[in-house]
């Protein structure tokens, strides 16, 4: 009896000893998944201004919170020891009138992308190294200056030539305003991902491409001229996506985006917060041009019973009653969506939602995180039938879509801007009120200071509306676009609604 009791005790200390093994070796693996970026520049060139962009770039990479990214302004760094502390190097520097970087600098970059770490090149620094015949075996294409080195700074549209590769995959077609660069040369094989075509010759060039060199990853892209268009929403995902790859993560990071469902109240087909938020997470999951998200949804109750399913999240939708029915009216939950927002969580706020409890300091800051809200007295809640207008189709929220009419209830005479507040963008108005009409916005987004972005709308009273494309796409679109996700040119396809 003895001895069968000693074993079960050595079999029950070996199981606790697999668990604490694999959740440790969990954890590591978790830890595994980050990369860090080394932005090297160098000296501003008259037409490249280098300080002006490499802050811009940095901005761009970092939205992936996989990636920890520092500058240095001297290309000489490359000869530094230090460099094995990074995944990946971007090189955003032509070094105009000066040496190249020394051949320890050189031998050291070689070293770090054979051995297999990563390298992403960004528009004229394919022109680095011009006295190092083996640049052009990192960079695959170089610059040549006996060639037309680009058409004149200018709108053109950018094609995705390989919609399969993992960078590209879920991209479409856009435009921007860039140099689009022609002189590329080399005979290295590259696989060519993105291309355009010249206004002044007609000829195809290659925009972004990939390549292996040794054990490393390359990306390389042409564009990214000046701030604009690094910032370009389009060319910043393609860098984002293409740096991540070169470090060895998968260029899209999964979002988290929780659903919070308010009980359903007034009669059917009205306030239908748990079967709207249903229709969302279906369209969502069976999108067919959108990828890496994760949409779970949960029950005020059970949120309440349990505020942790609200961490590590990139996004909370929030689609209930308002006033003290207000998921907010929780005091757990509120603080617990402090946290959140301070840490730049995206917001979606439908319908009744954008009315927060009726206390002073929950006002005030849901008036800083969501940028609009109802204010009792003030704002205006009919139910007629509008014409909803978009006034800009420039924004990600309002991609693919278009002018609609729909029997709702959209309240308007909204409070905007809270005092903490980044500028509110009006993607849906309403002409009222009848005796002395004008627009009225009853869609917004805002791009909080900290970087996380937030979306309201005031209609949403009746479920059958989501049925209208143009209003259901700008929900998707929302919840894509606060989670800090790509939000494709012409909108998310919605998937299955039925």
């Amino acid at each position: 009896m003895r001895f069968a009791f000693r074993n079960i005790v050595l079999f029950v200390l070996f199981g606790l000893f697999l668990i604490i093994f694999f959740a440790q070796v969990s954890k590591a693996a978790r830890k595994e998944q980050t990369a860090n970026v080394l932005i090297v520049t160098g000296i501003d060139h008259p037409a490249h201004l280098w300080r002006e962009t490499a802050p811009v770039l940095r901005k761009v990479l970092t939205a992936d919170k996989r990636l920890s990214v520092d500058v240095v302004e001297d290309p000489e760094y490359l000869a530094s020891e230090k460099l094995d502390q990074y995944d990946t190097i971007v090189l955003h520097f032509m070094n105009w009138e000066k040496p190249d970087p020394s051949r320890k600098a050189q031998q050291n970059l070689q070293k770090f992308v054979e051995s297999g770490k990563g390298l992403v090149l960004v528009h004229f620094a394919c022109g680095a190294f011009q006295d190092w015949d083996k640049f052009e075996d990192l960079a695959g294409l170089v610059y040549d200056p006996d060639k037309r080195p680009h058409d004149p700074y200018g709108k053109f549209r950018v094609d995705i030539a390989n919609k399969s590769h993992p960078i590209t995959k879920g991209l479409d077609s856009f435009e921007t305003v860039d140099e689009l660069y022609t002189c590329l040369t080399g005979d290295n094989p590259v696989e060519v991902i993105a291309s355009a075509i010249s206004k002044v010759d007609q000829k195809v060039y290659p925009m972004a491409f990939v390549l292996n060199c040794g054990n490393g990853r390359v990306f390389h892209s042409v564009l990214g001229h000046d701030t604009q268009a690094i910032a370009n929403r389009h060319v910043a995902e393609l860098f984002r996506r293409g740096c991540a790859w070169t470090a060895g993560l998968e260029p899209v990071r999964q979002k988290n985006v929780l659903m919070i469902a308010g009980k359903n109240s007034h009669t059917e087909g009205e306030h239908q917060h748990t079967d709207g938020l249903k229709l969302f997470k279906k369209c969502l999951d069976t999108s067919p041009n959108i990828t890496a998200i994760k949409i779970t949804y949960v029950f005020e109750d059970e949120l309440y019973k349990n505020p942790a399913v609200l961490d590590n999240v990139d996004a909370i939708v929030i689609y209930s009653d308002g006033w003290e029915n207000h998921p907010l009216a929780n005091k757990a939950v509120f603080e617990k969506t402090r946290k959140l927002m301070s840490q730049g969580v995206g917001m979606v706020c439908i319908h009744f939602a954008i009315a927060p409890p009726k206390d002073k300091e929950i006002e005030s800051v849901f008036l800083d995180w969501l940028g609009g809200m109802y204010q009792d007295g003030y704002s205006k809640n009919p139910v007629e039938t509008i014409v909803a207008n978009i006034p800009s189709t420039d924004h990600p929220v309002s991609a693919g879509c278009g002018k609609f009419s729909a029997s709702d209830e959209f309240y308007y005479c909204l409070r905007f801007n809270g005092s903490g507040a980044a500028a509110v963008t009006s993607l849906l108005t309403i002409t009222k009120p009848d005796e002395n009409p004008k627009q009225q916005t009853v869609a917004w987004a805002t791009e909080r200071t900290n970087g996380g972005r937030s979306f309201g709308i005031s209609g949403g009273h009746f479920h059958k509306n989501w049925q209208i494309e143009s209003l259901r796409k700008m929900i998707v679109n929302a919840i894509v676009w606060t989670s800090g996700g790509y939000v494709p040119a012409d909108g998310v396809e919605s998937g299955k609604i039925n």
